[in-house]
């Protein structure tokens, strides 16, 4: 009986293997007709191309953080460059105003200048006028003076004629 019980347990054993066998193989059979089907494989295909739009997406990705850097320093060099130009105008604006101030300086010194001269061309005008009457005054005083002096100058040519003459 051991054995026939031995017997009836692997015959059992054995129609159950056979059962899953035959269950694997229909499950492998429909999964192999799902896998070939036209939905399967249209869902391979639109896997396959969203693998190849999700490298081109990860490749324009890569592009625009490379160009998002290189913007970044530029704007930094930019920057960089607003930063130096801003003092070089504050620089030029203190100069300009040291300018300005010379300049103003510079004005008033050409007033006071304009008016020496005008004060000189004044004085002048005033010294020429003063010239002009006492030169008159000498011509008339020198004249006269020479009315005066002119007998004596003839006795005074004679008389060093008449020494001349003796000597």
């Amino acid at each position: 009986m051991v054995q026939g019980r031995s017997l009836g347990w692997q015959m059992w054993l054995g129609g159950f293997l056979i059962l899953a066998v035959l269950g694997l193989c229909v499950a492998l059979a429909i999964f192999i007709v799902k896998a070939n089907s036209k939905a399967c494989k249209d869902g391979l295909l639109a896997e396959e191309e969203c693998h190849g739009v999700t490298r081109l997406l990860e490749v324009r990705l890569t592009q625009a953080w490379e160009s998002l850097l290189r913007t970044e320093v530029q704007a930094a060099t930019c920057n960089e460059t607003v930063v130096t130009l801003l003092a070089s105008l504050e620089m030029e604006k203190a100069q300009s105003q040291e300018w300005l101030a010379k300049g103003e300086e510079l004005r008033g010194e050409i007033e006071e200048l304009k008016h020496k001269l005008q004060n000189a061309s004044v004085e002048v005008e005033r010294l020429r006028k003063g010239t002009e009457t006492s030169s008159k005054k000498k011509e008339v005083a020198s004249a006269s003076s020479l009315k005066a002096l002119s007998p004596l100058v003839v006795s005074v040519h004679l008389l060093l004629a008449f020494v001349a003459l003796l000597a």
